[in-house]
Parts: structure tokens; sequence; C-alpha cells
């Protein structure tokens, strides 16, 4: 009980730093809270979700991958707030939201598939990569279309992309 009560203090010190004007503490907080708080902490991702619209693009970061931390896999909730950063000006912030809607997503979502497979369309190449690792946890055995979605990729200009593409679609039940 000694560390919840531990915990309980970390994560109200954060709450205040997530009020403070300085970035960096900010982020500090978001990381903490990524670490510190319980799977499936409703309020914790609430204070997460605020910061996803941060303005500032390591705070943003930082708030995407605590979401994928904490939420649990299947979280609707979380999965439509993250789906939000798929549309970030930063390309590191759109990466790790491809990277935790494959972490959050469900086997065989279509919708979390859908959103996915539209990032590979974005101009930033690690963008492409991690929406090929992203679909071949989401795809569900027999899933034809998603299947030749990652075959597809076997065209992208990077050969970085379409090698992804290649081990994946080799790892794959065909």
């Amino acid at each position: 009980d000694l560390l919840r009560d531990d915990d309980s203090r970390t994560l109200a010190q954060c709450d205040d730093l997530l009020r403070d004007d300085d970035w960096f503490a900010r982020k500090t907080a978001v990381d903490t809270i990524g670490k510190v708080a319980q799977p499936g902490d409703e309020a914790q991702l609430s204070l997460l979700y605020k910061h996803l619209e941060d303005t500032d693009i390591f705070v943003r970061e930082a708030a995407v991958d605590a979401v994928a931390e904490i939420a649990r896999q299947g979280d609707d909730v979380a999965i439509t707030k993250l789906a939000m950063r798929l549309a970030d000006e930063d390309c590191f912030v759109r990466t790790r939201a491809v990277v935790a809607l494959g972490r959050l997503g469900r086997q065989g979502d279509s919708e979390t598939i859908g959103l996915v497979g539209e990032m590979f369309e974005d101009g930033f190449v690690p963008v492409r990569k991690k929406a090929v690792e992203a679909l071949e946890q989401l795809v569900a055995p027999g899933d034809a279309a998603t299947l030749d979605r990652i075959r597809r990729c076997m065209n992208d200009p990077d050969q970085g992309v379409r090698d992804l593409a290649r081990a994946a679609l080799n790892r794959l039940p065909k």
C-alpha cells in the first residue's frame, strides 16, 4: 500500500505540472503518468487526452505514448483520441499515433485498419513503415483486403517500406 500512496502523491504532483507554462515540465508529468498510472486508469487517461492537443510537439508525442501505455487494448475512447493525432502537423506525433493504434486496436477492427491504412499516403517514411507494422498487428486471419493493402506497399518509393511489407507478408498466413 505504501507504493500506491507514493504513486498517488506522484500523480498529484503531475497534475500540478500539467498546468505549467514550461513544456518540459508538462512533458515530464506526461511521461511520469505513463509509467506510474495503473492500466485503464480513466482519470489519468482523461488528463492525457487533453495533452494530445498540447501546443508543444514533445508533449503531444509523450501524451500519445502514455495513452498507449495506460489504455487497455480495444479502448474505443483512447483509439478515437489517438486517431485524431494521425492528422498532426508533426511527423513524429503521427508516427507515434500509428504505433499506438497498432498496439491498442483490436485485431480485425476495420475502422482502425482503415485509419492506419490511410497513413500509407503520408510523406514521412517512418509513418509509412510503422503503418505496415501496425497493420501486421491488426490484420485478422483471412482478411484479404488488408493483405492486399500491405502488398501494395511493395510499390512504395522507399526500400525500407518495401522490405517491411515483404517481411510482414511472409510472416502472415496467406
